[in-house]
């Protein structure tokens, strides 16, 4: 195999390891992201009737596949409606209950049509003349303040799916590094082992 050609095939494979480096990467960024969230993530409310979370872009309204649970200090759900999905804003109607932290835990599918979700906090201090719901035990079905409603999709597994889809999102974008990783790798040693022959 002549200089040339050898040259030529090692471009080549530093070409094929960064294109899957980037793919791979590309894949798992290009769902849509969360951009905004009302209340916003550690504030600190003093009433809250209603929250909303805005993505990158629209998410599908698959059915039953949008997801919005806010778990209180005492374990129980608050969220009082299904979600509300309006272009990119995702929103639903709360009756909070005593002060403390809350955690508002969210699924969606993405406008690529892969499943997002995610989770954060903020803080619910009510200045005493805020009425304080009671909210449903949190191993049972959200329901509004006391009252049973329509399961919102699969709400009963919502709290153990969020963090695996996470974790999907994030192994994809591992998957693509690793495999350009590998592939530089493997042409670096070419490039030592042609380099060696040279000398030789």
């Amino acid at each position: 195999m002549s200089l040339r050609h050898r040259l030529t095939v090692l471009a080549a494979s530093i070409g094929v390891g960064l294109a899957l480096a980037t793919a791979g990467a590309t894949a798992a960024s290009a769902h849509d992201t969360l951009e905004n969230t009302d209340p916003a993530q550690g504030s600190t409310v003093k009433s809250l009737s209603s929250l909303s979370l805005t993505f990158s872009a629209d998410p599908l309204g698959t059915d039953g596949a949008t997801i919005i649970q806010v778990i209180g200090p005492d374990k129980k759900y608050y969220e009082t409606a299904c979600p509300d999905l309006n272009g990119p804003v995702v929103s639903s109607p709360v009756a909070l209950g005593a002060a403390g932290t809350y955690e508002v835990l969210w699924r969606v599918v993405s406008s690529d049509g892969h499943p997002i979700s995610g989770s954060y906090t903020f803080a619910y201090a009510p200045d005493g003349t805020a009425p304080s719901a009671t909210g449903p035990s949190a191993t049972g079905t959200p329901a509004a303040a006391g009252s049973a409603k329509p399961v919102c999709g699969p709400a009963a597994s919502a709290t153990t799916e969020a963090p695996a889809a996470a974790a999907a999102t994030d192994a994809g974008l591992w998957i693509g590094l690793g495999i350009g990783a590998v592939v530089l790798v493997g042409v670096g040693v070419g490039a030592w082992a042609l380099a060696r022959g040279r000398k030789a």
